[in-house]
């Protein structure tokens, strides 16, 4: 065993928790659970960054992971949930406000209206069912970090009985969402006027409909030479996501996850309740912020997609109710005469071969920067494609002296690397063409420093 996990008593968490196995690997856990016929439902899967976003692994039971963060000085809790594949989620987005283009900017306000947007659509669609409120109050827990670049908001569905059956169908669904929102924004005229007003051109693509949802709800818009900053980092709903976990921090930084009082949970706030008690339940906060822990709830009704058509199941996938078929879910698809009506649900952001041609001879200065001021290293751009499935990504094959490797962090000998630029987000990362690295997700980096 000692060939995949840390010699015991070699990890300051077994100063805390002695007995339990911190892996190498995420594989190696997630094979080790399933062999056991462990229920990975009823395990919390904690990463556990230690330098150079290289992260141990470990699964504990809520109680275990409970003690953990409460012995843990803030430095040490560089601690991530990972959602497994095959877990129920409930619904969560990750907010990045960069505050030099926050502009007018009103926060509160914004994740104010989306809590209420999703949890109204939520309710509505499951109510005959749950009888729960319409009121978005109680039912999204808001956890915030800041550093001095960006405000980070982790905003959490905490509705005990609603959850969606993986992480990719939360994105579709926040996606279909948004969508129909922009849709019934545009076929509004006052909203149109607004739009012109700030000179932003209502365009028949999927791309230009989610940037005029995102100023009608945050009243700005982040443009740079044909660029778009949007709030919400759609790169998280990924299998096997790592989600930074309540009151953590990222490794050598000091700003743990907290709730704040701008989005006080059920009428609390941590620093208040600590200043004046010197006490809280964390644990209370801890079972609301784990986004794949569920366990002792027999009523989960469990949102599905397959076949592009949205149901409700139980936990063993038993067909409920067709959610596609009810009279309010139906509402949401807004009839509209535009060209793009029938491709409504598509994921791809059309963008026309002049605007492709011209943001990729753009991109591929801000990659030869990238590669010079950051990397301090020597190549060229071999040759450039544009997405198929998801036309707002850009993939530079890089030729010359640059090989890179984010999981080596230092360049290999040959093997050439990949630059993807996402021009929906502002973010890159560089993808190595090693086969020892190929399971190995690079992070997603910001890139807005190089946009003129």
């Amino acid at each position: 065993m000692s060939a995949v996990t840390l010699p015991q008593g070699k990890h300051y968490i077994h100063f805390i928790l002695p007995s339990i196995k911190i892996y190498y690997t995420l594989n190696t856990l997630l094979t080790d659970i399933s062999t056991t016929n462990n229920n990975e439902q009823h395990f919390i899967v904690i990463g556990v960054e230690h330098n150079n976003r290289k992260r141990h692994f470990l699964s504990l039971t809520i109680d275990e992971l409970s003690k953990l963060l409460y012995s843990l000085e803030s430095p040490k809790r560089t601690l991530y949930e990972i959602l497994c594949q095959n877990n129920f989620c409930k619904l969560y987005f990750d907010v990045d406000i960069y505050i030099d283009k926050s502009l007018l900017l009103n926060i509160q306000e914004s994740l104010s209206i989306l809590q209420d947007l999703f949890h109204y659509i939520i309710s509505n669609c499951t109510n005959q069912l749950t009888y729960n409120s319409t009121s978005s109050a109680g039912h999204f827990l808001v956890l915030s970090a800041s550093t001095e670049l960006k405000h980070s908001y982790h905003l959490i569905y905490t509705n005990t009985n609603v959850r969606f059956g993986s992480q990719q169908i939360i994105f579709q669904f926040i996606i279909m969402i948004l969508y129909h929102c922009s849709q019934f924004i545009l076929s509004h005229l006052c909203h149109q006027q607004f739009l012109q007003s700030i000179n932003i051109h209502a365009e028949n693509n999927f791309n230009n409909c989610l940037k005029h949802l995102q100023t009608i709800l945050t009243h700005t818009n982040f443009y740079s030479n044909g660029f778009y900053q949007w709030i919400f980092d759609l790169h998280v709903y990924n299998k096997n996501q790592q989600f930074r976990l309540y009151k953590a921090t990222k490794f050598g930084q000091d700003n743990p996850l907290l709730t704040t009082s701008d989005f006080p949970f059920n009428g609390q706030n941590e620093q208040h309740d600590m200043f004046m008690n010197n006490v809280i339940n964390y644990d209370t906060i801890l079972n609301h912020a784990l986004i794949s822990y569920t366990i002792n709830n027999t009523n989960l009704l469990i949102v599905s997609y397959n076949e592009s058509k949205w149901s409700l199941t139980d936990q063993n996938k038993n067909h409920i109710i067709d959610i596609t078929a009810t009279n309010y879910f139906t509402s949401l698809i807004v009839p509209n005469k535009s060209t793009f009506e029938t491709n409504r649900i598509q994921r791809t952001t059309t963008i026309n071969t002049t605007e492709a041609s011209n943001k990729q001879d753009h991109l591929k200065n801000v990659v030869l920067k990238l590669i010079k001021k950051i990397y301090h290293g020597n190549g060229y751009v071999l040759s450039c494609q544009q997405g198929t499935k998801n036309q707002s990504l850009f993939f530079y094959n890089i030729g010359g002296e640059f090989r890179y490797c984010e999981h080596l962090q230092r360049h290999h000998k040959s093997n050439r690397t990949c630059i993807i630029i996402d021009t929906f987000t502002y973010k890159y990362q560089i993808k190595c063409k090693d086969p020892d690295c190929r399971n190995f997700k690079p992070p997603w980096k910001d890139i807005s420093q190089f946009i003129e």
